[in-house]
């Protein structure tokens, strides 16, 4: 081939090539975050800005609602206080929450009484401990508005979790109150007593692992619990049950073992079925709205590799041929409130999001926040596209949540005193 036609072949190449279409630069996350970002306020308790109409039409769309949060803030209830207000027009038959069952039916029989408060304080005076996130005001208060607002006369309140680790005094007084027979009777006297010597002990340490819930050896559960099935009825197996299922959870997070998760997240199951399946054979569509960790409520695998209560709803909901919509809500900042030991007052923490381990994939959200308000990311618009490397945190949570709202500044919320 002579140089002339290989130059003439070279050009008619290049050429060719210039004139095809050239590939465009593949957007990143944070362009697409932009693009599926908008502002979020509330005023006067309802919804405002340019979230507000997505997050209206979301919501009437579906039969199931789910608000995974951080915990112990002031401002996350004052959206789920909206969001109730959204749900009650079409219907709202009951909350779950991550309580116990017992802290939840005593939250539910105080709603709409004069000293529902009151009544807290003397449980939780009486049994440290026993009540997790209820006995905080703002939560409290969530759940009076919801099933005021509501305007339904069944509104139902569900306790989906293990029994906080304090409960097992007040456990045992309600198993005792049933009156099984002088086995079992005795057998849960001597518990009860060993009940107030290691509460005892836990309040002058501070320490929760001292609680008979935690403390207690499994072949002294084991011999009540079969007493108590020879002599008890069924409404005493069953708080028994609690007792035990909470203890094993707890011992197994203490001694750093993942089933504890996994045996957690079955239990929510399984509460949140009983509880459903008894409202809805007394109503034909039952309409709820969850309140829980964030964590607890992804559709798929959570971070801890669960499929926890979340991915149960979401495949429920599918299978019903409903829907339901998973809102994630955090802070960009903030102050936690965290536990401060057994009957002690509550640390006050302050925190970045993007500093901590298990959120550093935040950032992005973070980084494109609107400014002077809350910020709404419709995740749902950002499945299924390329946008370059994202980190496998970030991936979860746009498949595992519909929307996204970042609060500038998480502030603490108050227990009930």
């Amino acid at each position: 081939m002579s140089k002339l036609m290989t130059r003439c072949l070279l050009v008619g190449l290049s050429l060719t090539l210039s004139a095809l279409p050239q590939s465009t630069p593949q957007p990143t996350l944070d362009q697409k975050l932009l693009e599926v970002r908008y502002d979020l306020r509330i005023d006067g308790g309802k919804l405002a800005g340019s979230a507000a109409p997505v997050l209206e039409k979301a919501i009437s769309g579906a039969q199931y609602v789910l608000i995974g949060e951080d915990h112990i803030t002031h401002e996350i209830p004052q959206f789920t206080t909206a969001v109730c207000d959204l749900m009650a027009p079409q219907g709202l038959t009951a909350m779950a929450v991550e309580a116990g069952p017992q802290a939840a039916k005593m939250a539910a029989a105080s709603l709409g009484k004069a000293d529902r408060l009151a009544r807290m304080v003397a449980l939780t005076d009486r049994y440290p401990d026993s009540v997790a996130f209820l006995n905080v005001r703002e939560e409290n208060d969530l759940v009076e508005h919801c099933a005021q607002t509501s305007r339904n006369p069944k509104f139902q309140l569900w306790g989906l979790d293990q029994e906080l680790m304090g409960s097992a005094g007040w456990l045992l007084d309600q198993v005792l109150a049933t009156h099984p027979g002088p086995a079992a009777t005795a057998v849960l006297s001597r518990m009860k007593a060993e009940e107030q010597k290691d509460a005892a002990l836990a309040k002058e340490t501070g320490d929760p692992s001292k609680t008979f819930l935690l403390a207690a050896s499994d072949a002294q559960l084991s011999e009540a619990a079969a007493v108590l099935k020879r002599e008890g009825n069924p409404a005493a197996n069953e708080l028994f049950h609690e007792l035990v299922e909470s203890h094993e959870i707890y011992l197994k997070n203490m001694q750093g073992s993942p089933e504890s998760n996994s045996q957690r997240a079955r239990l929510m199951k399984r509460h949140f079925r009983r509880d459903f399946d008894i409202a809805a054979s007394n109503s034909q569509r039952q309409r709820v709205l969850f309140k829980f960790g964030d964590w607890h409520l992804y559709k798929g695998f959570n971070p801890l590799h669960e499929r926890d209560l979340g991915n149960y709803i979401a495949e429920m909901a599918d299978g019903q041929g409903a829907s339901s919509l998973h809102i994630c809500i955090l802070g960009a900042k903030g102050t936690h409130a965290l536990y401060g030991g057994y009957n002690r007052p509550m640390k006050l923490e302050p925190f970045v999001m993007t500093e901590d381990d298990d959120y550093h994939w935040l950032k992005p959200a973070v980084d494109n926040q609107v400014q002077n308000g809350w910020t709404l990311y419709d995740l749902r618009n950002l499945r299924f596209q390329k946008l370059g490397t994202v980190d496998p945190n970030m991936e979860r949570v746009i498949y595992g949540y519909d929307l996204l709202v970042i609060v500038p500044e998480l502030t603490p919320a108050h227990p009930i005193k």
